[in-house]
């Protein structure tokens, strides 16, 4: 493969008594204009002339050479340049051999040059990457002898060169790489080589395939990162087979390093576009198919309309999502995107008290009201095939979220509606506007300001839960912490308290909003994870954070401050019994955390998530046959390209399931597709087998059945409580498969509706009577461990003897006995 336009290339030949000769490389890239300097050397310096090409580069020209004359009349000058290769052209003097040299950045011409008369010339050199040292011989001085291959050779008057101090090789650092590339292809056999220079050369490669830049580099010329270290390790075994020694020396002399990944690569890429060709067409088909650039363009009926784009950005409590619903009744036919199916049930339930007709689709539940034109759904279930008036996309901001993030990009870019309303904080704010300026959609931008500023009370609860007042939300972010908390406060106080939690269904959740929003009962406390945050309209006086740490996943990290001022914000409600809002901590220790993310802005969201369709994800497959789906999700999101805009959202869970279900036969991609979207935990043991089992009836073309039974009462203890939990995420998910699939493989939807509502009874009632306290982890496994070291297999009468008359002679024993 060429390796760009020759490089300059001068001859100067200064005039004394003895002769010698010098010829001297120089980098064209370091040259800006040639021809001015080439009048300032010639004046300055009383030379003959010289022709050198003229070259135009983004670089400027630093020096020609720094040349040491024995007269004080000439002045030095330098030449600095980055590293290159370069190979003789012409190669205008036989007599000329390569000198071994040594890495410099700046060429010394020695002082020792006679006077005599210089002449000119000039060279073509071929541009690459490596450095150009120097060796300069004038009779018995002999300035460098390390091996390179590009020099500035001085001989003697005789115009003999001292074989010991130059290595007689090619000049292979000047040379083409299609040209090195035929060589090694035509060659028979390579020649021998010490054991040494073969070991230097197996380091070479090994630092070849692993080196980063080569492997980017070769994406260029569509060799994939999976495929590159094949590609690499079939290289060293051409080059290893066909290689000369000059070749093979040159290497090592430059040993593993950058310049020799760099002097390897264009010949690796000649050889892969001759060896490879089918893997190259089938990773730029691979590329085409999982392109994600441009996702506007994925919805085209949505971009001939002339949508008008209204963000109503404000904080929690504000009114700007009552402004949007409005709007939303107003129409004639419209649809609301909720972030949650707790909250779809609410304007569903708000929207039909009005007396406006609205439908209510959610991945586990279809209500269809007959002569409906409103529909209110979750995010992910709205359709971008139906025409409507008016769009409200609650929670816009979640289009920055890592996995979930997807569903309101698409939302945004594929709805087709005249106007489209999007209620949310204003860190998305920017990303809106780049893509309503992509899509050509008006954006009209409405800010709001909270009815009533959210107040810290500085005054904490000192650490003691029995400060809680009425209309308190304790917030906790751990199941273990919520109930520790519930139980503390109705231990030491008078007050009952109400459970939120994300683990519990939409309608459990809401039974217990209900139940606090209340004032006719005893229940005046909540006590709630993150999940209270959005969703809910509850009447919370204050918002108390037990603490302001969580578990990731991964390790206890300070809670984001963009969550703390979502969830502070819940607190006061215009129209409600509390409308200001006040929020503090448990713990001295936090406030001022606390009032630190109260004061940040919001923070920016600069991508948005996006995630294909099924039908990129098929078009992807077509092009990897022969591979399980599991790794085609592994090598999409590889090969997938994305605007600057956008990140592909996380598919962890997807991959989990698609490896549990790789053992399942006879699924097509698309149940598979379908299957692993399907809303399970996966760190339940019990929903993951679960869903297997489903998958498996289903690929055997039988009647896919609940196989579960109904619990006897509601919970007594924590183990019954997460048993129901389960029980109803398990009808959750086949519910959600019943709508996915068709009906005749999902039977038994109405019994699985009638369980699922009669379990998050049970749990509502068990959250009421809940008096238990959660063991942790460590204490349980320590109890297991006494347990079995407390149990222990009876022994024989004759062990038991022999164990008897031990103790009776123990040293113990006897010395108790001679103390009597």
């Amino acid at each position: 493969m060429a390796r760009g336009p020759v490089a300059s290339l001068f001859r100067a030949y200064a005039s004394k008594s003895k002769i010698s000769r010098c010829r001297v490389f120089l980098y064209n890239q370091n040259f800006h204009s040639f021809r001015q300097f080439n009048n300032w050397v010639l004046q300055s310096y009383h030379l003959s002339p010289f022709d050198v090409t003229c070259h135009h580069f983004s670089t400027s020209f630093v020096d020609l050479i720094n040349s040491q004359l024995p007269s004080s009349n000439y002045p030095k000058f330098t030449i600095n340049w980055r590293t290159f290769s370069s190979f003789d052209q012409d190669g205008d003097n036989k007599n000329s051999a390569n000198s071994e040299l040594e890495e410099n950045d700046t060429v010394d011409i020695l002082e020792n040059v006679d006077e005599n008369t210089m002449e000119d010339g000039a060279d073509g050199v071929n541009e690459s990457t490596f450095s150009d040292p120097l060796v300069v011989d004038n009779e018995n001085r002999c300035v460098n002898e390390s091996t390179f291959s590009d020099p500035l050779v001085v001989d003697d008057e005789n115009g003999n060169q001292d074989s010991n101090d130059l290595v007689r090789k090619e000049n292979v650092a000047f040379r083409d790489a299609i040209e090195l590339y035929r060589e090694l292809r035509n060659a028979e056999k390579n020649d021998t080589l010490k054991r040494s220079d073969w070991d230097t050369l197996q380091e070479i490669f090994y630092y070849f395939a692993n080196s980063g830049w080569a492997a980017n580099q070769a994406l260029a010329i569509y060799i994939g990162r999976s495929f590159f270290p094949t590609a690499a390790r079939n290289f060293r075994n051409f080059f290893c087979k066909k290689s000369s020694a000059e070749l093979a020396l040159y290497l090592v002399s430059i040993g593993p390093s950058d310049a020799a990944v760099r002097f390897l690569f264009p010949i690796f890429v000649e050889y892969c576009i001759e060896e490879f060709p089918d893997e190259i067409k089938r990773f730029q088909g691979m590329l085409q198919s999982a392109d994600l650039r441009k996702p506007h363009t994925w919805f085209p009926f949505a971009r001939v309309m002339k949508r008008k784009i209204i963000y109503h950005c404000g904080p929690t409590n504000s009114g700007k999502t009552y402004n949007a619903l409005q709007r939303f009744m107003e129409a004639k036919k419209g649809v609301y995107c909720s972030p949650l199916r707790l909250l779809a049930m609410e304007v569903f339930d708000k929207v039909n008290a009005h007396g406006v007709y609205c439908s209510l689709y959610t991945g586990q539940e279809k209500k269809t009201v007959p002569f409906a034109n409103h529909v209110a759904c979750t995010v992910e279930m709205v359709s971008s095939d139906e025409l409507y008036d008016v769009a409200v996309i609650d929670e816009i901001q979640m289009m920055g979220d890592a996995f979930r993030g997807y569903a309101w990009t698409r939302a945004l870019l594929g709805l087709k509606a005249d106007e489209i309303h999007l209620c949310g904080d204003p860190s998305v704010l920017n990303i809106v506007r780049k893509i309503c300026s992509e899509t050509g959609d008006e954006l009209i931008e409405n800010h709001y300001g909270r009815f009533k500023p959210l107040v810290v009370e500085a005054k904490t609860l000192l650490g003691d839960l029995k400060n809680v007042r009425s209309g308190d939300c304790v917030v906790a972010f751990s199941r273990r912490e919520i109930f520790e908390v519930k139980l503390t406060i109705e231990k030491h106080t008078k007050h009952r308290c109400c459970v939120i939690y994300g683990a519990l269904p939409p309608e459990t959740r809401r039974q217990q909003a209900n139940l606090f929003n209340d004032q006719d009962n005893e229940f005046d406390v909540l006590v709630a994870s993150d999940a209270v945050g959005m969703g809910l309209n509850l009447n919370i006086r204050r918002v108390v954070f037990n603490s302001l740490s969580k578990y990731n996943g991964d390790k206890i990290v300070s809670v984001p401050a963009s969550q703390v001022k979502q969830i502070a914000g819940r607190a006061g409600r215009r129209g409600s019994r509390y409308p200001d809002g006040l929020t503090t901590t448990l713990h001295l220790d936090d406030l001022n955390y606390l009032i630190e993310c109260l004061k940040q802005p919001f923070e920016e969201v600069k991508k948005v998530g996006l995630f294909p369709f099924f039908e990129q994800v098929e078009l992807f497959a077509g092009k990897i046959p022969n591979i399980t789906f599991p790794q085609m999700l592994e090598k999409f999101g590889e090969s997938c390209r994305l605007d600057g805009s956008y990140f592909l959202c996380r598919h962890d869970h997807i991959k989990k399931v698609a490896n549990m279900l790789e053992k399942v036969q006879g699924l097509s991609l698309e149940d598979r597709f379908n299957f692993c979207f399907a809303p399970v935990n996966i760190r339940d043991p019990k929903a993951m087998y679960h869903l297997l089992r489903f998958a498996s009836s289903y690929s055997q073309k039988v009647p896919v059945g609940i196989a579960m039974g109904m619990p006897k009462g509601s919970a007594r203890n924590d183990t019954e409580l997460l048993n129901l939990e389960t029980k109803h995420q398990v009808l959750s998910m086949y519910l959600w498969l019943s709508h996915q699939f068709k009906e005749e493989t999902f039977p038994y939807k109405k019994k699985a509706e009638a369980m699922a509502t009669e379990i998050a009874d049970l749990l509502g009632d068990s959250l009421t009577k809940a008096r238990w306290k959660l063991e942790s982890r460590q204490a349980g496994k320590a109890r297991a461990k006494q347990q079995k070291d407390g149990y222990k297999r009876p022994n024989s009468l004759i062990k038991r003897y022999k164990e008897t008359m031990e103790d009776k002679h123990s040293p113990e024993e006897c010395s108790k006995k001679v103390a009597a």
